[in-house]
C-alpha cells in the first residue's frame, strides 16, 4: 500500500469542519498535516479537534505537505491556490474555482503551467450510481434533460451568510448541476438565463451535438427536504437519478481516494482545474444575463375587459 499523501488544509469554516478536515484526517490514503486559516483562532480550534498543528504562516503549511485542500471563499481561492501550485503542491479545489472569470482563468492557467495535479470537489460525481447513470445517458442518444437543485440552505444554518447570500445558488451550486448535464449531454455551447441568481435562477443550455437542458437553481426555498435531481431523455428512453440520495460519508471517502491516487500517479483528471474554468465560463455567461440592467421587462398588461 502506498504511503499516505501528506495534505494540508486551508480554511477552517463550516465546510472545512464538516467535510475537509474529517475526510483528510480519516485516511488511510491521506494524512492531515495541519491547518491554516486567515482566522487563527478558528484554525487552532479545528486543528485541536483533529490533533494536528495549526500553522501561523501559510508558507509553513506549504512546506509541511505535498498536497493542499482548499475550503475558502471563491474570492480567496485563486491567490492561495496559485501560491501552492507554484510551490509544486497538488490541489484539491473547491467549486466555484473563483469569484469571477478572471480569477478562474489565472488559476487554471497556473495549474496547467506548473504541471501539478488538481481535483475539483464536484461531490455529486462521486455519488452512488452516478458514473453508471452518466454512461447510460450518453449512450441513449440524449435529446434533452432537466436538472434541479432546490433547498432551504440560504434561509438558515451555517451556509446562510457571506458570498452565498450575495451571489446566490447560481455561483454556489450551479457548477454542480452544469457539470452533471454537461457530462450527460455534452459541452455547453450557448446559455440563456432568467430569474434571480439569489432567489430562483433558470438556465436553458444548448449542448454540442444538439441536445438541450433546463437547469433550475434555488437555495432560498421554504422546503424541508432538499432535492438534487437529473433526468435525461433520449432515444433509448428516460433516466432519472436523485444525486443527493447517493451521497454520504462514502462519497467523500471516494474523493479522498481519487485525490490520493492522482497525487501518487499524476496524470490529468476530467474534474481538474480546467473543468472548473469551463464551469465558471458558463456561470459567468448566465450571471451577465441576470444583471438587473440587462433583464428585459414586459410592459404592464392591460386591465381585464
Amino acid at each position: 500500500m502506498a504511503a499516505p499523501v501528506i495534505a494540508g488544509l486551508v480554511g477552517a469554516g463550516p465546510w472545512a469542519q464538516i467535510v475537509h478536515a474529517p475526510m483528510l484526517a480519516a485516511g488511510p490514503e491521506t494524512e492531515l498535516a495541519g491547518i491554516w486559516a486567515r482566522n487563527p483562532e478558528s484554525a487552532k480550534a479545528l486543528a485541536a479537534k483533529h490533533g494536528v498543528r495549526a500553522f501561523a504562516r501559510y508558507d509553513d503549511l506549504l512546506a509541511a505537505c505535498e498536497a493542499v485542500a482548499f475550503a475558502v471563499a471563491p474570492s480567496a481561492q485563486p491567490e492561495l491556490a496559485i501560491a501552492a501550485a507554484k510551490a509544486g503542491k497538488a490541489l484539491l479545489l473547491e467549486k466555484p474555482l473563483a469569484a469571477d472569470l478572471e480569477g478562474a482563468t489565472l488559476l487554471a492557467e497556473t495549474v496547467e503551467s506548473c504541471g501539478v495535479p488538481s481535483l475539483l470537489m464536484l461531490s455529486y460525481r462521486f455519488a452512488d450510481g452516478m458514473a453508471k447513470f452518466l454512461e447510460g445517458a450518453r449512450a441513449s442518444r440524449p435529446i434533452g434533460a432537466r436538472a434541479a437543485f432546490l433547498s432551504s440552505g440560504f434561509r438558515s444554518g451555517p451556509f446562510a451568510q457571506g458570498w452565498r447570500l450575495e451571489r446566490g445558488a447560481l455561483l454556489d451550486v450551479g457548477p454542480h448541476m452544469i457539470d452533471l448535464v454537461s457530462a450527460a449531454l455534452g459541452p455547453v455551447v450557448a446559455v440563456k438565463a432568467h430569474g434571480d441568481p439569489v432567489r430562483w435562477a433558470g438556465l436553458l443550455l444548448q449542448h454540442e451535438g444538439g441536445a438541450t437542458s433546463e437547469v433550475t437553481l434555488s437555495a432560498s426555498l421554504p422546503i424541508a427536504t432538499a432535492r438534487t435531481e437529473l433526468e435525461v431523455f433520449g432515444e433509448g428512453g428516460s433516466r432519472f437519478i436523485d444525486a443527493r440520495a447517493g451521497t454520504g460519508p462514502h462519497t467523500f471517502a471516494a474523493i479522498r481516494a481519487t485525490f490520493a491516487c492522482l497525487v501518487r500517479d499524476g496524470g490529468p483528471h476530467e474534474l481538474d482545474a480546467g473543468r472548473g474554468l469551463y464551469l465558471q465560463r458558463v456561470v459567468a455567461a448566465a450571471e451577465e444575463q441576470l444583471r438587473p440592467q440587462t433583464a428585459p421587462r414586459l410592459p404592464p398588461l392591460p386591465p381585464p375587459a
